[in-house]
Formats: C-alpha cells, structure tokens, sequence
C-alpha cells in the first residue's frame, strides 16, 4: 500500500510543479489537471505524429540512398561495359574488315555505297551490337 502511495505522489508530483511553473491563471486542482491534460496530449501527439513521421522520413533517406547507389551502379557498369566493347571491337577490327570486303566490289558500285555511307553505317551498326552484347553481361 505504501508502495502505490509514493508511487502516485511521485508521478502527480511534476503535474503539481507544472500547474506552478507554466498555468499563470490556473492553480491548484484545476492547474493539475490542465497540465496532465496537456502532458498526456503531448505524449499522445508524440506517438500518433512524431513517431510515424520520424519513421517516414527515415524510409525516404534510406529509400533515396538505395536508389542513388543503384544508379550510380549502372552508369559505372555501363562506362566499363563500353570499355571492355570498345577492346573487343578494336581487337575484332571490324572497321577495316568492311573496308576490304569493299574493295572488292566494283568502283562504281562502291562509290555509291561510300556516297551513301553504308559502311559507316554498317560497322556502326556492328558496333552497337558488340556493345549490346557485352552491356548484357552486366
């Protein structure tokens, strides 16, 4: 029984400093139960408000970190997925096999596709494939 009574002076006993210290025109009685009031408003905002939008933002940084790195991510497999194509079609030498696998058409048939810059088009086309392929990997 002493136990409850200390208990519950102990937990009344801020509410009556309170009623003192911020309620200018309430006091006594009245002066407690309005600063009670006010504390279990507070504490229950604290929770119903504060709470779930500490945790929304939270989620949002953590959410726009992820996403961040995930793009970064890309752009960095895609800078070294063109690194490597660029070897392989330096390596395969695509460019120059176009070239003498034109050679051996006729002149004026050849002119007209180098008019039309076909073979450009073409070992673009090459290109882009090879680069397609390597990209697939990462």
């Amino acid at each position: 029984m002493i136990k409850k009574t200390i208990f519950l002076i102990l937990i009344c006993l801020p509410f009556f400093l309170m009623a003192n210290a911020t309620a200018t025109t309430l006091t006594g009685a009245q002066g407690v139960v309005t600063s009670a009031g006010n504390f279990m408003s507070d504490f229950w905002d604290f929770f119903d408000n504060d709470v779930p939008n500490f945790f929304e933002r939270a989620l949002s940084y953590v959410f726009e970190k992820i996403v961040l790195f995930k793009i970064t991510a890309q752009i960095e497999a895609m800078k070294l997925a063109w690194s490597i194509s660029k070897n392989i079609i330096e390596s395969f030498q695509v460019g120059s096999k176009i070239a003498s696998a034109a050679s051996g058409l006729p002149q004026d048939v050849r002119a007209a596709l180098v008019d039309l810059r076909l073979f450009d088009g073409l070992n673009i086309i090459v290109q882009a494939f090879i680069a397609r392929y390597v990209m697939r990997f990462f």
